[in-house]
């Protein structure tokens, strides 16, 4: 069977949104109600990427300097989130999880893939291992350039930068 590469996309851009909507609302009902859902973002980005700096997840949730920077205020304030120094450059601040930020992202990480789980569970085993070979390729399609990629934690920072 042919499938062109325009009709893949045409899939893609159909499915991933709708999953992405199903997951968040999991997520949504797992996460404390004080937990935003941008804030759950960046926790989950922040577990994801240890070390990260406030350009990192200001990028990743497409937020302003200013906007990340208040939101990660909550988190820090929630005591979810620390700032330190990088111990390479002290000008620049790298936020971490810290123990209760981790259990809150791994609790609600766990939910999501129990969901996940009881979802896929009613698909036979075929289809089961056509999807993970999909999940698999489009990984390797896309993990070149995600934007929470290490690399994109190891660019250079412009003098005086504080995030």
């Amino acid at each position: 069977m042919n499938h062109p590469p325009r009709d893949c996309a045409a899939e893609l851009l159909e499915v991933v949104p709708l999953m992405m909507r199903v997951i968040r609302g999991k997520v949504r009902a797992h996460s404390s109600p004080e937990l935003s859902m941008p804030q759950f973002r960046a926790l989950a980005f922040l577990g994801r990427n240890e070390g990260a700096m406030l350009g990192d997840v200001a990028n990743f949730l497409a937020l302003s300097l200013s906007a990340a920077s208040k939101l990660v205020d909550g988190l820090v304030i929630a005591d979810l989130v620390t700032r330190e120094n990088d111990t390479v450059d002290r000008r620049k601040i790298v936020l971490k999880l810290t123990a209760a930020g981790q259990k809150r992202f791994a609790a609600a990480r766990q939910a999501t893939a129990d969901f996940l789980t009881e979802r896929v569970a009613n698909v036979s085993a075929d289809q089961r291992a056509c999807i993970t070979d999909a999940m698999r390729t489009l990984r390797g399609i896309f993990a070149d350039d995600p934007p929470e990629t290490k690399s994109s934690l190891l660019r250079a920072e412009p003098t005086g930068s504080q995030n």
